[in-house]
């Protein structure tokens, strides 16, 4: 781990030392300077600092940072202390900095954006959602306008000219997806009117760590409409719910896969008029009938996803939020929407598709903040080349964090939250409880109602009132119940969001966090631990957990679980611990590996996508589309120029062009997607699995424009003068009537790649062990 501040006064040529109270004379002048002359308002020194900067290798810091101070203290009511001042120079130099929760990330984004805008840099500052990114930029946007900096933000809701505009200002606040949706949009326009040019200068990236690492790898995906119909999954769903566990199919050891039994098989082929379902022509009804099976067993209603106003929603596991906008793929999210009888969506075509990852490193300057950043300091240097470090709390922690208690079943571990939490409760203590699902929550919920504790629950269903619901679980003697990181970004104060009843509060201990297990990462665990105890407050933080644990069952060894069933209570405290550990250490790796490996996978397709952009770029600037469409049909090309203008003819052709790069690389993308889904078979005869699939990708993307060209000419080549001008559409080549943005996230359960990978994994711990 890099320490603050040395790095970061080398990176900003500053004096000081790694030491911070030896840090150099920037932060600590920044607090008596007043950067404002007599007579000047906070703009007109704010714009006299970015004339004087201009190309400048680097900025009057001092005078800087006071002006910031000044207008924060002035607009805000808030006095940047030492620490986020600090915290500002490091996301300014491009670093990603850990900050307790409590220690005003808000405002050190804010502080930081404003110092990029005096270089003559433009921000956006990136959320994990539609509510931070209106709240931030609502919130900030005094500090901003003092200082004659301009801001707005986008969500879900913005219309097309909005963003427009939006993205003309100097700091934009944007959930990460709604900025990846615009660039796949703008890759579609065929004039440059219909963008919205968002500018990759510089990030600032709230939530780092769950952004960075956690939603890396999800594709944004730009969909068309089809006239394909969505596959009919009624009738497979039909037949799998008559099966007999056990019997007509069975699930493996770690709940991963379900797969019909010869029983099971002969059923449903009875059922079906007895056809062979493994005949070819059968093979579509076979692939849904599985998908609908492993839809009905292994996929949960209120734990991978919930049914809201007659529709699917995800929930995203790492945050306890719904995932807007998400779905799964390969017809699974088809086959749970026939599941619950609701209305099934087409998937449509995918246009283009493009991973957080890639998107970010767009940016020209990359930098984020989190309350948990160190745990993947290494990911982020890995996979960002972005040197983190942590900033100290500006007053000391007084949390106290118990030992884990472990216990052997479900049932045990219930009856000890519930006796925990009544105790707390009678005492006036304020308790949070971090569950696993949204399931989980309602029954605590209800658990608790009859023992006469009435609580409040913050899951996914209620995710619009969470600010509301968390930033009142520090009163006296409040129980609230949530599913992981609901309510991230508000703040919880001690006696209630006016702390009328601080005192109370703090001398009943402060604020107590129960947690329900333990997560697939040990920085979730942090995360939720956090919301106890913040700038300097009391509180406590307690893991209530069993070797039932889906976390266990799932990660932990074959030898571990016979040891579990074998001794039962008599298992040692110190090895359940040790097995709990291990657990969540093969979950870390396993998500490490597939985020490796999917990268590596992605290598190819990015750079591909970037070809094609910039070939794409060049048909609409330049008159390279009729240029190269001379080449190979020369008479066709001067028969259209002889009858109609040079102009006319070259706006045809473009599109034309345009129309058949767009179409080619759809339908490469598709192809690629076929052949990744297979691509881990490779694993088992000796292939390296990434390696084989850049060789097939390079492959088929090998003579991708010749061909292009090639269908662009033959097509012109059928027209007549008098079809230019008219709409493609006349013409027989049909763009989709409609596009939707959403992303794709993965089968809950993993792809038989990633199980694959799990479990050598496990195998390769059990042995080390063993060996031990």
């Amino acid at each position: 781990m890099t320490t603050f501040p040395g790095w970061l006064s080398r990176a900003l040529g500053l004096p000081g030392t790694a030491s911070f109270l030896r840090f150099g004379p920037t932060v600590r002048e920044a607090g008596t300077r007043v950067g404002v002359l007599p007579g000047q308002t906070a703009a007109e020194a704010f714009d006299q600092l970015r004339a004087t900067t201009g190309a400048q290798p680097s900025l009057p810091l001092a005078e800087l940072l006071a002006l910031l101070r000044t207008a924060a203290s002035q607009q805000l009511g808030l006095d940047p202390f030492d620490e986020q001042m600090v915290a500002c120079c490091a996301l300014v130099a491009g670093h990603a900095v850990e900050m307790d929760t409590g220690e005003g990330k808000t405002l050190v984004g804010a502080l930081a954006a404003a110092a990029q805008v005096a270089a003559g840099r433009q921000v956006h500052v990136l959320s994990v959602n539609d509510y931070l990114a209106q709240r931030d930029a609502e919130w900030m946007r005094p500090f901003f306008a003092a200082l004659g900096v301009s801001v707005s933000w986008i969500g879900q809701r913005t219309s097309h000219a909005e963003r427009q505009r939006a993205y003309r200002c100097d700091i934009v606040y944007a959930p990460v997806g709604e900025v990846g949706f615009d660039v796949l949009r703008d890759r579609f326009a065929v004039e440059d009117a219909e963008r919205v040019s968002p500018v990759f200068d510089v990030a600032i990236v709230d939530e780092a760590d769950a952004v960075m690492i956690d939603e890396a790898l999800v594709p944004l995906v730009l969909a068309g409409s089809s006239e394909t119909a969505a596959d009919d999954f009624a009738e497979a769903t039909l037949l799998v719910e008559d099966l007999e566990p056990d019997c007509d199919y069975g699930v493996d050891g770690d709940g991963a896969t379900v797969t019909l039994t010869d029983r099971g098989l002969d059923r449903l082929e009875a059922r079906l008029g007895g056809v062979n379902l493994y005949a070819a022509e059968n093979i579509e009804t076979l692939t849904r009938i599985n998908l609908a099976l492993h839809a009905f067993v292994l996929v949960r209603r209120d734990v991978d996803y919930l049914v809201i106003d007659g529709t699917l929603k995800l929930v995203n596991t790492g945050r306890g939020r719904i995932a807007q906008l998400q779905r799964w793929p390969d017809g699974l999210h088809a086959a749970i929407e026939a599941k619950e009888r609701l209305v099934i969506t087409p998937p449509g075509i995918v246009l283009d598709t493009i991973t957080v990852q890639d998107l970010l490193l767009t940016y020209r300057t990359l930098s984020g903040m989190s309350g948990t950043v160190i745990a993947v300091a290494e990911d982020l240097l890995e996979f960002y080349k972005l040197p983190a470090g942590r900033i100290e709390r500006h007053r000391p922690n007084q949390r106290v964090d118990e030992p884990d208690r472990i216990v052997i079943t479900h049932p045990v571990k219930i009856t000890a939250t519930i006796d925990e939490i009544r105790r707390r409760h009678g005492a006036g203590q304020p308790v949070l409880v971090g569950t696993q699902s949204v399931a989980e929550s309602e029954a605590l919920a209800k658990l608790l109602d009859e023992h006469g504790i009435v609580s409040r629950v913050l899951n996914a269903k209620n995710d619009a009132d969470e600010a509301a619901i968390i930033a009142r679980a520090g009163e006296h003697a409040a129980v609230t119940i949530s599913t992981q990181m609901s309510g991230r970004g508000t703040d919880i104060r001690l006696g209630g969001i006016d702390e009328t009843d601080r005192d109370r509060v703090v001398a009943g201990g402060g604020l107590a966090v129960i947690a329900t297990g333990r997560y697939p990462s040990r920085r979730l665990d942090a995360q939720l631990r956090g919301r106890a105890a913040r700038q300097g407050d009391p509180g406590a933080s307690l893991a209530i957990l069993s070797l039932d644990d889906e976390l266990v069952r799932t990660n932990a060894s074959a030898h571990m679980l016979s040891a579990i069933d074998r001794l039962q209570d008599s298992l040692p405290q110190r090895r359940r611990q040790q097995i709990v550990d291990t657990a969540q250490a093969i979950a870390e790796s396993t998500r490490l590996d597939r985020h490796r490996a999917t990268w590596a996978y992605n290598r190819a397709i990015a750079a591909q996508r970037s070809a094609v952009l910039k070939y794409r770029q060049r048909l609409l600037d330049t008159e390279f589309a009729v240029d190269a469409l001379r080449e190979l049909i020369p008479a066709q090309v001067a028969r259209l120029e002889q009858h109609r203008s040079n102009e006319t003819v070259a706006t045809a052709l473009r599109a034309v062009a345009l129309y058949f790069v767009d179409d080619r690389w759809i339908d490469h993308l598709a192809r690629l997607q076929e052949i990744r889904d297979g691509i881990h078979l490779r694993a088992l005869i000796g292939e390296k699995p990434a390696d084989e699939f850049h060789r097939i990708a390079l492959r088929e993307f090998h003579g991708f424009f010749n061909a292009t060209n090639s269908a662009a000419a033959a097509f012109v080549d059928t027209l007549e003068p008098s079809d230019l001008g008219r709409g493609l559409e006349e013409l027989g080549l049909r763009r989709p009537s409609a596009t939707w943005t959403y992303m794709v996230t993965d089968d809950p359960l993993g792809s038989p790649g990633d199980r694959l990978a799990k479990e050598l994994g496990k195998r390769w711990r059990t042995k080390i062990l063993r060996i031990q």
